[in-house]
């Protein structure tokens, strides 16, 4: 059985604002490249970040209806797949895949595989953890802007905690609610739940330094540890 990994890197690690940060890109390359050197197979799903988020904007003043905004944002996650599949390989990329079953198909020959979102009401995390299910990854790594998981939103709160560890069970109990397009969140119940019934580890890393990827692959203190029981 080929040894893999999944690693989930948020939008708005990759951009400043709707600025790609191209220093950034060249760093997590270069951590992608030593990633890649300890496994297999390695599967990156990108999200779409702030620019993603101004399309869904834009169509919502259009009156377009979630469905609609949905498929763009995932069109716009897409898009930034293509941009690090081409730098990473130094080739354009075949065709970014458009489900799961695509995604597993192109990991034996290309061995690191870029995608973004797959379809409506289904946020890229969740990708990433369903990803990591069908491949039976030995880790998944969710590369965010915050350090971690947090007892509360980190930015709104001072006196919010980190989570050190904690059961994907707990989790569900505080991130429960219902999703709307582009709508941020760390994680969302569906990810939570194929995280419990998979019993794949997760960790939720700062995405800068890249660095911090590599290291929760090794097995480091980083982060916050999900644990799937």
């Amino acid at each position: 059985m080929a040894r893999s990994a999944v690693i989930k890197i948020g939008g708005h690690v990759l951009f400043d604002g709707v600025e790609l940060n191209v220093g950034y890109v060249r760093e997590l390359k270069d951590a992608l490249v030593e990633a890649a050197g300890a496994y297999d197979w390695l599967a990156v799903v990108v999200g779409g970040g702030e620019l993603a988020r101004r399309y869904v904007e834009w169509g919502r003043e259009l009156g377009l209806n979630d469905s609609a905004l949905d498929m763009i944002g995932i069109r716009v996650a897409a898009t930034n797949a293509a941009l690090l599949w081409a730098y990473f390989h130094g080739v354009a990329p075949p065709s970014i895949p458009s489900s799961l079953q695509e995604a597993v198909a192109m990991l034996p020959a290309w061995r690191v595989v870029f995608l973004g979102g797959l379809q409506p009401a289904q946020s890229t995390t969740t990708v990433a953890a369903l990803l990591a299910e069908a491949v039976r990854a030995e880790k998944l790594v969710i590369a965010t802007d915050v350090d971690g998981v947090y007892s509360d939103d980190p930015r709104r709160n001072p006196a919010a905690t980190r989570f050190e560890e904690v059961a994907a069970s707990e989790l569900e109990k505080m991130f429960s609610g219902g999703l709307v397009a582009g709508g941020y969140r760390l994680l969302d119940p569906l990810t939570l739940a194929v995280l419990r019934r998979s019993g794949i580890e997760a960790y939720v890393v700062a995405g800068r330094p890249p660095r911090n990827i590599v290291r929760a692959l090794r097995g480091e203190r980083i982060g916050t540890r999900i644990l799937p029981k």
